[in-house]
């Protein structure tokens, strides 16, 4: 059986340790990235199936993360987390989409059985 893995930027440590637990409990790998600038090299050296990705970030931002995965031509899917404005996930959304990244968003806080549903 191949591992599944999964990659989360977020700048809050406890959200990051959110999801690795649930993640590792359904069987990925995961990394996590902290540091929003390193986020693109690091799917790009680890390939993960998914990605989630915080929108509102310090520095660099989700919108301007998923232009680079879309440079990068990533494969796989992106989760867009926030618990900002809807509007600005739905726009990073549609340009992701319109970009042909996989892109959904999973709004904050997020819920367990919506976060496992999104990784089954």
């Amino acid at each position: 059986m191949t591992t599944r893995r999964l990659v989360v930027c977020d700048d809050e440590p406890d959200f990051r340790g959110y999801i690795r637990k649930v993640a590792e409990s359904m069987g990925y790998e995961v990394r996590e990235v902290a540091d929003p600038s390193r986020c693109v090299a690091d799917v790009a050296d680890f390939r993960p199936d998914i990605l989630v990705l915080d929108i509102v970030m310090p520095d660099i931002d989700g919108i301007e993360i998923v232009q680079k995965l879309d440079k990068a031509a990533f494969p796989g899917r992106v989760i867009l987390a926030s618990g900002y404005d809807p509007h600005y996930a739905t726009s990073a959304a549609t340009l992701g989409n319109l970009r042909g990244l996989k892109t959904e968003i999973m709004p904050k806080p997020v819920r367990l059985a919506d976060l496992k549903a999104r990784l089954s």
